[in-house]
């Protein structure tokens, strides 16, 4: 059984830096330019020590919006299993936000196409440097990288249809970037597609659902860690 899902994608195929800068919003060009004049900068890794910090700032930022987080052994099971790449936000020596990609292809979304992407899985900062505009710093760091890895495409890592709680606030961040709202369509066992259905329309499922997730021994292909 066919349900819906939706994300955000922004279409990067023969585009300069700045052909993309000027199709984001201008409050978010400017946060880009405050995080750089407080000396944020950003850097790959893949360090055990980073992969446990990145995990602990995403699961405070889950907890924060009233979700639950997976343990660290099946969050980093799942990384290792889709082999992410990593990034540190710095500013000096002091690490404050983490986000990590995988390559996907047009098949992600049930399409016959091979053209190439990249999604993120974990978008993390520490709630402290807020004001240093680290999320922006983030998600334009995510634009780049697939830039500069000549993908066809930015997936900004889901949207959610009649979103609860901090989903709504992350929906409207996403919608700042030069994207197009992408729905699509893929098949479930008839059980978790009414499921699904059910979570989106009554509120006391959807939070039902929250607490079960932290039983579950692996995340689903398409569930959403930002």
């Amino acid at each position: 059984m066919k349900d819906v899902n939706a994300t955000v994608i922004i279409d990067i195929k023969n585009k300069t830096e700045e052909d993309i800068w000027k199709s984001v919003e201008y409050s978010r060009r400017k946060n880009i330019g405050k995080a750089k004049r407080n000396g944020l900068y950003i850097e790959k890794t893949n360090s055990k020590e980073d992969y446990e910090k990145c995990y602990n700032m995403y699961a405070q930022t889950i907890r924060d919006g009233k979700s639950t987080p997976f343990s660290y052994e099946v969050w980093k099971k799942w990384a290792d299993e889709e082999k992410w790449d990593l990034f540190v936000i710095k500013k000096e020596k002091e690490k404050i936000g983490y986000f990590s990609v995988i390559k996907i292809t047009r098949r992600y979304y049930g399409e016959d196409s091979d053209k190439i992407g990249i999604r993120p899985r974990v978008f993390a900062s520490d709630k402290k440097y807020v004001d240093y505009r680290v999320n922006d710093l983030i998600y334009w760091g995510t634009i780049l990288h697939g830039l500069k890895q000549g993908v066809d495409f930015v997936d900004l890592g889901g949207y959610q249809i009649k979103p609860k709680g901090h989903l709504k606030g992350v929906n409207s961040f996403k919608e700042k970037w030069g994207g197009e709202v992408f729905k699509y369509y893929l098949d479930y066992p008839f059980y978790v597609a009414i499921a699904r259905k059910l979570i989106r329309n009554i509120g006391i499922l959807w939070h039902l659902n929250e607490f079960l997730k932290k039983f579950k021994q692996k995340p689903p292909k398409h569930f959403e860690l930002t």
